[in-house]
């Protein structure tokens, strides 16, 4: 089986089989080089506006501490979409929200210049520090505060990223999607190492979450909104945070687009990354015609580096483009991103 390289990132592919080919890079390199840029909304593509010499326009962030239900104080930065014309005029329903999960003894600093990228490509983008991470390290208890430690913490603390820190940032996603600042309906996660384990079994949460549903009306929707994952270097078990009883519950391994990104010059994160692609395979054949790319809903890309995780995030690699564009195709493009339109939605504690 033969290799063919896909762009001058260091992307390489192989076309068909369990090293499906991501060129989605080659597509973006080839626009990029041409003047025109990718786009966060399924606009036709235009030509790159002329930078603004007097510098970029100011960059809009909000920080804020959350707090979750076993009361953890959760940092997180909201990077809302730099399209605030069409904000004011109550356009931002159309806008995508992508979620970045950092790794381990990391936090959402890691992730800087991708939310910013993204939020200028039009997405609305929400990073929190995980527990025991950057920010989020104190925890109010009934007789007195903890702090927690990544380097310390225990297995049951991992599982409590999901059940607890991201059913915050799913409540807090609520919240914006009430305002029309988005729309929750199109939910992306993106994880690096850890954070792909985190972001796949929140998917499984995301999705138990409506199969448990008594309330059979659109409004009443209580999951199910993650549509698009993209994993960065994942592993199939991190510090008891399993993630194969997620990828092969049907809802998360049928329905939900998945990008595995990986060095491919590591071979056990390459073996790792591969083994749960193929876990993935088995529900999302690959489509043949030449509209294939734009509706196949699974990609494995194997980068020419050794290095992992958001180290990924170097410019050389392009990932932003990469992974606006494959977020285009998936939740703007495809026949199913027309079923998911934006509908005010009932809170589940209510």
């Amino acid at each position: 089986m033969q290799f063919r390289r896909c762009t001058s990132a260091g992307v390489r592919c192989l076309p068909g089989g369990l090293g499906r080919c991501v060129v989605l890079a080659a597509a973006v390199a080839v626009v990029s080089g041409m003047g025109f840029q990718p786009t966060a909304l399924g606009q036709e593509r235009k030509p790159a506006a002329k930078t603004n010499k007097a510098g970029p326009p100011p960059k809009l962030e909000e920080d804020l501490l959350l707090h979750t239900h076993d009361g953890l104080q959760l940092a997180l930065t909201y990077y809302p979409s730099a399209n605030s014309e069409e904000l004011q005029q109550g356009k931002g329903k159309k806008t995508i929200p992508i979620v970045l999960l950092h790794g381990w003894k990391q936090s959402r600093n890691d992730y800087k210049d991708l939310a910013h990228a993204l939020q200028k490509l039009g997405y609305a983008v929400i990073v929190p520090d995980l527990r025991g991470h950057g920010g989020s390290t104190r925890r109010k208890g009934a007789t007195r505060d903890d702090t927690l430690d990544a380097a310390k913490l225990a297995p049951a603390q991992f599982s409590l990223m999901v059940t607890q820190d991201m059913r915050t940032v799913k409540d807090f996603l609520w919240q914006r999607n009430n305002a029309g600042e988005l729309n929750i309906d199109k939910l992306c996660v993106v994880g690096a190492e850890m954070g792909a384990s985190v972001a796949l079994n929140f998917a499984l949460l995301d999705a138990v979450d409506q199969e448990r549903n008594q309330v059979p009306r659109p409004d009443y929707k209580l999951g199910r909104f993650v549509k698009a994952i993209v994993l960065i270097s994942p592993e199939l078990s991190f510090r008891g945070l399993p993630i194969r009883k997620a990828a092969v519950y049907p809802p998360v391994q049928r329905d939900i687009s998945i990008m595995i990104l990986v060095g491919k010059q590591d071979a056990k994160a390459l073996a790792e990354a591969k083994r749960i692609h193929g876990i993935f395979a088995k529900s999302h054949p690959e489509p043949t015609g030449d509209d294939k790319l734009d509706r196949q809903t699974l990609f494995l890309g194997e980068l020419a580096t050794s290095l992992q995780g958001t180290k990924l995030l170097d410019p050389k690699f392009n990932l932003p483009a990469v992974i606006a564009d494959f977020v285009n195709r998936r939740l703007v493009k495809s026949d199913a991103a027309k079923e998911w339109s934006w509908r005010e939605r009932k809170f589940p504690y209510e």
